[in-house]
């Protein structure tokens, strides 16, 4: 059974907002366990459908849903790409805390696991620094390490969310999307889409979604980079159980993660604090999106696996 409806959540001042979300839930079958979806940075909840299908068919409930400034949690066009005016890195994770509780008040009774792609591996990591607990383990999926000179970017950023919070500037825009083509540029330009993933089908539908690829405003800049320096600094993970599973999967060619060695860093200084079970698997021949392509179904039975085994 699917179900798609709106959620309330609310802001640290007290103000409510409504959320887009949809429940997967298993049908004729015991639930094994939940699974909260945060999609990443100019897409939606929408493209993870036929993923949860694929758990949901495991025993597995999977609540999707958009973020603020996306999909349809955006209730304007002009909405897209903007958060709200205040404490939008805080609010990113609150929303998810409420997606959490949510799901632990509908199924009390088993685990509760959490994945998060690209922007929402971030906002994921943010989570867990603060409520660990309320989860049985992980998916941190198209997730890097600290960015070089980022601190320097976060200084002009804030300047310029202050200044003019819903500008959409063309030149961050295309730095940032040129940024991430710039290994990929002797396939063509693509729309500069080439580095979400080598599967060109995927790409003609990001560019076909009216849902994805919006330009995002200063303010929208400005909670992405919040997120990522709150995930990747040093001790990001140091308020979290030695015991939490953890899974890092991530496309050899994605530039996010560093080409995998933003990846396989992060891991490595986990291990090295302590943590017990973490698990890593770069995929060959993929990049950003790994969810999206053309062999995703290898990427579906190794996270399903995953998680059933922790569920034995």
């Amino acid at each position: 059974m699917e179900k798609s409806g709106f959620i309330q959540s609310v802001t640290k001042d007290g103000d409510e907002h409504k959320l887009f979300y949809t429940l997967f839930e298993p049908e004729d079958q015991p639930v094994r366990a939940t699974l909260l979806v945060l999609h990443g940075m100019q897409e939606h909840s929408g493209r993870y459908a036929a993923f949860a299908r694929f758990l949901k068919n495991r025993g597995i409930v999977v609540v999707t849903y958009d973020h603020l400034g996306h999909g349809k949690t955006a209730q304007r066009k002009e909405d897209l790409g903007f958060f709200i005016p205040r404490n939008a890195r805080e609010q990113v994770v609150i929303d998810a805390e409420n997606l959490a509780a949510y799901l632990e008040t509908k199924y009390p009774y088993v685990p509760h696991f959490v994945l998060g792609h690209s922007m929402g591996s971030f906002i994921t990591r943010c989570l867990l620094q603060q409520a660990h607990q309320r989860f049985d383990g992980a998916v941190i999926v198209g997730t890097g390490g600290k960015i070089k000179g980022i601190a320097i970017g976060k200084v002009l950023i804030s300047v310029l969310n202050a200044i003019a919070p819903r500008y959409r500037s063309r030149l961050i825009n295309n730095v940032f999307a040129k940024m991430n083509n710039s290994r990929f540029k002797q396939e063509g330009n693509y729309k500069n889409t080439n580095w979400l993933s080598v599967s060109k089908e995927n790409r003609d539908a990001f560019l076909a979604d009216e849902l994805c690829g919006i330009p995002f405003t200063n303010n929208g800049f400005h909670t992405l980079i919040s997120v990522n320096m709150d995930a990747t600094k040093r001790d990001w993970a140091e308020t979290m159980i030695r015991k939490f599973p953890l899974l890092f999967v991530s496309g050899v060619d994605d530039p996010i993660g560093a080409f995998s060695k933003g990846v396989l860093q992060t891991v490595d200084q986990l291990k090295k604090d302590g943590f017990e079970d973490v698990t890593v698997k770069i995929y060959p021949n993929m990049r950003h999106e790994i969810l999206n392509e053309t062999e995703k179904e290898t990427v579906y039975e190794d996270i399903g696996n995953w998680l059933s085994d922790r569920l034995r």
